[in-house]
């Protein structure tokens, strides 16, 4: 049975406030700014072998309280939008080939050497199973995704909208 997991993980906006890490070289149009990025929020199916995780961006930006009840919460290029970020892997062992450590405490492997990969496009797929089916369907999804990953499963098919279609004459 996999451990089911969601952290919310605060947003950053080192170009409007100072910076998060607190570093002197982060300046806004210096290059070595952190940017900005909103409100993420993690969901993590944890094993024995490691674990799988879907990373969800909700584009909202921290900010000052307001004495107005409107503020704006998203980054506007973004249109404030919700972005599926990453669909990943973080594992005990070498998944492939030369693959190297990318944090040798990981606290998804237990503290132990991680191996990561991810991607932002199969990310996709975990957000068409949270959208069309609710946390249930991600959480099959990120089940199935794990023993992909390390069962040598097949990758899992998104869950699709339970309702059929409208026949076009009736819209």
């Amino acid at each position: 049975m996999l451990e089911h997991i969601v952290r919310f993980e605060p947003g950053y906006d080192c170009i409007k406030f100072e910076c998060i890490c607190g570093s002197k070289d982060c300046k806004p149009n210096s290059g070595g700014s952190h940017g900005r990025s909103g409100l993420s929020i993690r969901f993590v199916a944890k094993g024995e072998a490691g674990a799988v995780q879907f990373l969800l961006c909700t584009g909202w930006l921290p900010q000052h309280a307001m004495s107005s009840p409107i503020s704006i919460w998203g980054i506007r290029e973004w249109g404030g939008h919700v972005m599926p970020r990453d669909l990943g892997y973080h594992s005990k062992t070498p998944r492939c080939d030369g693959q190297a450590v990318i944090d040798s405490a990981c606290e998804w492997c237990d503290g132990q050497p991680c191996y990561y990969d991810g991607s932002g496009l199969n990310a996709y797929d975990a957000m068409y199973a949270l959208v069309n089916g609710g946390g249930d369907a991600l959480w099959a999804f990120l089940d199935g995704y794990y023993d992909a990953t390390f069962n040598d499963g097949a990758f899992p098919k998104p869950a699709e909208f339970k309702m059929p279609l409208r026949n076009a004459d009736d819209c």
